[in-house]
């Protein structure tokens, strides 16, 4: 049986039903999954009181898409305000560094197509009134995709600038990405000019420089046996370019803006919550370590002692913002006994070959060293926002 292949845009896809881009709607009502969110905060202000709970103390969470919505409610909340939340946590995602979002009307058109609401006064009321088994049926089987748009409400055109003039909700942060994010989206691939070309089509020239920096059998992750195919040196490029690169550039922007920022950088691999084998850490695998819900069967003891700490780590973060997850803050380091001043990245899980079941604080360069490689693109997104 062979394993699914996972789009590339997989982390960001979002559905009709939250984003529809039709043009009968008002662009303050285009974003209706994030309005939801909204709906969704609102209600906890007004009830987590029933629970025993506080108002004033609530943190926002979210992986992937999730992480991108929880960066979308933090940029679009001036700093003055008091949004429904005091802290944010995002894994493997953000919406700072993000290209402008592209319309997603012709699938809207292709979608009232689909269902024959082209012929009709009003293809909204047509469409709404469509089994939505019968919707979901044709954007999977077309591949639509369905974009929020920037409607400077729910998400603003510009969240680098905001970001980086510290004109956003001061709330601290905790964010991070995995080591292998990539390696589930890019089953399959045995051509590697061929990905490269669809990657960096816009950006041919950066091309050369890219094959070089990811030479197979040279880098630390070959000791674990990664980089020795297309499959593998395609995975880890698109773990930098589109996870660990932004990340790094979302928090030394929260830091430039004046915000409180911790980072990590998830490198653990378990058998039990490997999908199919040689994973290793890929995209959202940290989330059953982070809620405590891998497999009981096989579980290892670094396994348990490492998803016991994350869940202290993110309960402690949560229920003390400004104290943190338990080591320092980006772009503080310096001023604890000395350490260089770029110490200040936790690495949760595996520290070169020895299995760690806790945070060993390293240097961000040791994984953001290549990401100069894409500056060049990460300028022009800051440019088109």
């Amino acid at each position: 049986m062979q394993p699914p292949r996972y789009s590339k845009d997989c982390p960001h896809v979002t559905t009709v039903f939250g984003f529809p881009n039709s043009p009968e709607l008002p662009l303050t009502g285009q974003n209706l999954g994030f309005l939801d969110q909204r709906a969704g905060l609102d209600w906890v202000q007004n009830n987590i009181w029933a629970f025993g709970g506080n108002p004033d103390a609530v943190t926002i969470f979210g992986e992937s898409a999730g992480a991108l919505s929880v960066d979308a409610l933090v940029t679009s909340y001036p700093r003055n305000s008091r949004p429904p939340f005091r802290a944010a946590i995002m894994e493997s995602g953000q919406a700072t560094f993000r290209s402008s979002s592209t319309t997603s009307v012709a699938a809207w058109d292709f979608l009232a197509a689909s269902l024959n609401c082209t012929h009709m006064h009003s293809n909204l009321s047509c469409v709404r009134a469509a089994p939505a088994t019968e919707i979901q049926t044709i954007i999977e089987q077309a591949a639509l995709s369905f974009n929020p748009v920037s409607d400077n409400v729910t998400l603003v055109s510009d969240p680098i600038f905001r970001r980086t003039t510290g004109q956003i909700v001061n709330i601290p942060t905790l964010a991070g990405t995995n080591a292998q994010e990539g390696r589930v989206f890019q089953v399959g691939v045995t051509d590697l000019t061929a990905f490269l070309d669809a990657t960096f089509g816009a950006f041919p020239a950066l091309i050369p420089a890219i094959v070089a920096a990811y030479p197979t059998g040279d880098l630390p992750e070959a000791a674990q046996g990664v980089l020795t195919t297309a499959y593998d040196i395609a995975s880890q490029i698109y773990t930098e370019f589109f996870f660990q690169c932004p990340q790094a550039l979302t928090a030394n922007a929260s830091v430039t803006g004046g915000y409180q920022t911790w980072r990590y950088y998830f490198n653990a691999t378990f058998p039990n919550t490997q999908l199919f084998p040689n994973l290793l850490a890929y995209h959202s695998s940290e989330i059953a370590i982070v809620f405590g819900t891998h497999p009981a069967a096989n579980t290892t003891t670094q396994e348990f002692a490492l998803s016991s700490f994350m869940q202290g780590a993110w309960a402690k973060f949560a229920k003390n913002p400004i104290g943190g997850p338990g080591w320092n803050a980006v772009g503080t380091a310096s001023q604890f006994f000395g350490a260089p001043a770029d110490q200040d990245l936790g690495e949760l899980g595996n520290r070169l070959n020895a299995a760690g079941g806790g945070v060993t604080v390293i240097r961000e360069s040791e994984v953001d060293s290549r990401c100069h490689l894409y500056a060049p693109i990460y300028e022009a997104i800051a440019a088109s926002q």
